[in-house]
This record gives C-alpha cells, sequence and structure tokens, in this order.
C-alpha cells in the first residue's frame, strides 16, 4: 500500500513540483503514470521511494520489498569492474560474492539470464554493453529478489523492440502474481493492463480520464 495525502514538494527557489497531491494504491494494484518531461513523474517517484521527504503533507507505505529500475541506461558507475551475471546477482543481496549464493539462487539466476537474453552475454563487463543491454541488466537485477512492489521510471529506454515486448509481458505476468506495479510511461499502449492511469503535470495527480477531457495530448497515445 502507498498512500500520499496533500504532499506537496518543491525544490529551493522554484515552484512547486507537486502541490497538494494525494494519491492511494492498494497491494496488488498496477498503476500507470503518464505525464510530459519535467512534469513532475520523477519527483513523485523519488518520493514514493524515500529519497526525498515531503515538505507538506504525509507519505504512508507498507511493502516488504521495493525494486526500482530507472530511466537512465547507464548505471551508477558503468565502468566498474563488474561482469553481467555479478550485477545481476546484486539483485539477491547487495554486495554478497557469488560464491555465496545459494543452489536455488544461481538456478534462478541462470533462469533470468536466459529469459532477457543476457545469457551469451553474461561474462561480459558492464562497461562493453550497449545502452539497451545495460538496461536489461538493471531490469533483471530488480526482479530477481522477488519484489512485492516494482517502480519503473520509463524503463524501456534504448531496449530494441523484442526487449520491449518481453519487459511489458514481464511485468504483466508479475502482477497477475500479486507483485505491485507502478510504472512510469510516455506510451500508453504500455499501460494496456494496469488497474489505474494518472496524470501529473503543473503540479497535480489526476485520473487520466479527466486529462482527456481537458483535451491535452502532451504523450504519446
Amino acid at each position: 500500500m502507498i498512500k500520499l495525502t496533500n504532499v506537496s514538494f518543491a525544490f529551493s527557489n522554484t515552484d512547486e513540483v507537486l502541490n497538494n497531491v494525494s494519491f492511494e494504491m492498494k497491494d496488488g494494484e498496477f498503476i500507470g503514470i503518464l505525464g510530459p518531461n519535467g512534469g513532475g513523474k520523477s519527483t513523485f517517484l523519488r518520493l514514493v521511494l524515500g529519497l526525498l521527504k515531503p515538505q507538506k503533507g504525509k507519505i504512508e507505505i507498507n511493502e516488504r520489498k521495493i525494486s526500482y529500475v530507472s530511466q537512465t541506461t547507464s548505471l551508477n558507475d558503468a565502468s566498474f569492474p563488474a561482469t553481467v551475471k555479478e550485477v545481476v546477482a546484486l539483485g539477491f543481496v547487495k554486495n554478497k560474492p557469488l560464491i555465496f549464493l545459494s543452489k536455488e539462487q544461481k538456478q534462478k539466476l541462470n533462469n533470468i539470464l536466459e529469459e532477457f537474453e543476457l545469457s551469451d552475454l553474461k561474462n561480459k563487463l558492464i562497461s562493453e554493453l550497449s545502452g539497451g543491454q545495460l538496461q536489461k541488466v538493471k531490469i533483471a537485477k530488480a526482479l530477481i529478489s522477488n519484489p512485492s512492489l516494482i517502480v519503473l521510471d520509463e524503463p524501456d529506454a534504448g531496449i530494441d523492440e523484442n526487449g520491449h515486448e518481453l519487459l511489458i509481458h514481464t511485468i504483466n505476468s508479475l502482477n497477475k502474481k500479486g507483485v505491485s506495479i507502478l510504472f512510469v510511461s510516455h506510451h500508453k499502449d504500455d499501460l494496456e493492463f494496469a488497474n489505474k492511469i494518472y496524470f501529473i503535470e503543473d503540479g497535480s495527480i489526476i485520473p487520466y480520464e479527466e486529462e482527456l477531457k481537458r483535451g491535452h495530448h502532451h504523450v504519446n497515445l
């Protein structure tokens, strides 16, 4: 469960990015978020993830384990001397070497590498990957730990068509198994199976149906 009550946030010397926003997401829901660049989507996610604190209002979160996939196509340091399988394995327990993984964890690691077509790249350094390949690594790392909530911020950046279809299929399958999904996208088609879709712009978050009534068309429909 995620609940924001009358939340406001502004960076210093700027207008409020979010103004008196209220939002609720129940366990197991698939919630889609649309909106223009600079409209407040990423700030909203950073508040949900606890990376920012609201200046007004209250945020309540009751999730066992949250995984996050960002919109960038680079890790914090893509030159870090780690292989694909080592980075994905960090999704189990951070800084736990591969040699300490259980037999079941090693099998799951191999399975997810195969699912995301990374098996042939598993021994490659992440610095040698393309942007799309790196994004697949990040998604696999986020999913391997069996999170109760997955937060995705335009995760298909740099991914080819096959990779994009795999991502959407995986997200929908996980939601059917009870995993909560909070998915920010520029493409409404990505959110076909969402329980609800919201639109963030000018400090507000409203149901997408209300945005359509306004006649705005900032996003790719």
